[in-house]
């Protein structure tokens, strides 16, 4: 017997349409641009992330990764465990150096939108924009669990600004903190900044390369670069009268987390100098070393 069109799901009703002259060009020039290998998150515009459905991705922002979603959970899990002591009279706050579409300091709030403040850097005013632009999608609805007045920037605001040049130490260069003081004070911070080594560049598929921000891929030399500038702005981004360890979680190159429990083995020199400590690394469903915990000393 035939299935009544009632009883077909979406998709075998698809496959009984026609479609017009336009939906046909439509499709076709989709197809095009993906046989140019350009991704498909491009294409389409959007693309889900965490509990994130349909987050919004233009180029040349990095496509968000099913492994940076690992590092939400590994964040998340340590939100929820600051919180099960929470005395302070005010927010969890968070910062995401390099946020790129949102979509790490977004799925965080997203978890806790009445417990943490999320402010997120970028160096790309277009990073910027759609930040922004996906927090008022995802967050908004969580508003009234903020200032009022502020709205989504009460749960989550992102700026113009490189790791550098975040700090009340120089004069600011940044759009959106000249001529004005950083509030610090943050409990967690969190990024995936650029991290691949310049000589691995080369070797990365053409979807990638030819798309995507090369400021947001390249970390420089050794891929360590802004990572570096993260390490020595630490202290100032943290800094409180609090006795609790302050945390950083970044994703980094597999060849990292060795580097950095040299560099910054607890008790050494270089630690103490730059007043930040290595904690572990952790792998991500590949088995490779794709996460560092570190604790500020």
């Amino acid at each position: 017997s035939t299935i009544s069109e009632n009883a077909m799901s979406p998709i075998q009703q698809l496959s009984n349409q026609c479609l017009s002259k336009d939906e046909r060009d439509a499709y076709i020039s989709l197809l095009e641009r993906r046989m140019q290998h350009e991704p498909l998150q491009y294409i389409i515009g959007k693309w889900d992330f965490h509990f994130l459905t349909g987050l919004k991705i233009k180029k040349p922002m990095l496509c968000p990764r099913p492994e940076t979603e690992e590092l939400v959970e590994l964040v998340l899990a340590e939100v929820g465990n600051l919180l099960r002591d929470w005395k302070e009279k005010r927010k969890m706050r968070i910062l995401d150096v390099g946020c790129g579409t949102g979509a790490i300091g977004i799925a965080i709030a997203n978890k806790y939108p009445a417990a943490v403040q999320v402010v997120a850097l970028d160096v790309l005013p277009e990073a910027v924009d759609l930040s922004n632009e996906n927090a008022e999608q995802f967050l908004s609805r969580y508003s009234a669990h903020g200032d009022s007045k502020l709205g989504v920037k009460s749960i989550y605001e992102a700026m113009l600004c490189s790791a550098t040049h975040f700090t009340n130490n120089t004069t600011n260069t940044s759009r959106d903190l000249s001529k004005k003081k950083c509030k610090m004070n943050f409990d967690i911070v969190v990024s995936n900044p650029p991290y691949i080594p310049l000589k691995d560049m080369i070797d990365l598929s053409s979807d990638v390369v030819e798309y995507e921000s090369y400021e947001a891929l390249c970390g420089g030399v050794d891929g360590l670069n802004v990572i570096r500038d993260i390490v020595h702005r630490l202290p100032e981004w943290t800094f409180s009268s609090s006795l609790r360890a302050k945390h950083c979680w970044m994703e980094v190159d597999e060849s990292h987390p060795r580097h950095l429990a040299r560099w910054l083995s607890p008790g050494s020199v270089e630690a103490r100098r730059c007043g930040v400590e290595y904690v572990e690394s952790y792998t991500d469903f590949c088995g490779r070393d794709r996460f560092v915990k570190l604790r500020v000393s």
